[in-house]
């Protein structure tokens, strides 16, 4: 490959790449949006679908949830539990190949018992194409500490 050649492809290549990054966070957000509306309003099974069925959540109490059936399950116990109000927040993401990567953070709020309690943290996922729509392969979550 000439030199002219090489320039024009890495020309090309870097073009596209903020575009790539900016679908990424596109389908990332529109993503966590239909998180928080499934999880504010209790709806664990359409949390779970977001997953592909062989999906793992790493959750922020330190479970693997490995499955939609266990995904779904560990959230309504979760939201069942109090913590009913979540928000998410993409602060990063790209395309990696045939995938999708970000991070971002997270807050839950009580209500119930739990009124008036607030625990979050960051995540991490890596959302893949299954059956013609991005889904998430894996997610992990941690808890920040307190400051």
């Amino acid at each position: 490959m000439s030199v002219r050649a090489f320039a024009v492809s890495a020309l090309v290549i870097g073009s596209l790449m903020p575009a790539q990054a900016q679908d990424a966070m596109k389908t990332v957000s529109e993503l966590a949006a239909k998180w928080e509306t499934a999880y504010d309003a209790g709806d664990a099974a359409a949390i779970a679908a977001m997953f592909t069925a062989d999906g793992v959540l790493n959750a922020p109490s330190g479970a693997v949830l490995k499955g939609r059936e266990a995904i779904e399950k560990g959230l309504a116990g979760r939201i069942k539990a109090g913590w009913t109000k979540e928000t998410v927040t993409a602060t990063a993401g790209g395309a990696a190949g045939d995938a999708i990567w970000a991070v971002g953070d997270y807050a839950i709020f009580g209500s119930g018992e739990n009124a008036g309690k607030q625990t979050g943290g960051h995540w991490g996922e890596v959302l893949v194409r299954d059956g013609g729509q991005w889904k998430i392969g894996m997610l992990t979550a941690n808890v920040a500490p307190p400051k």
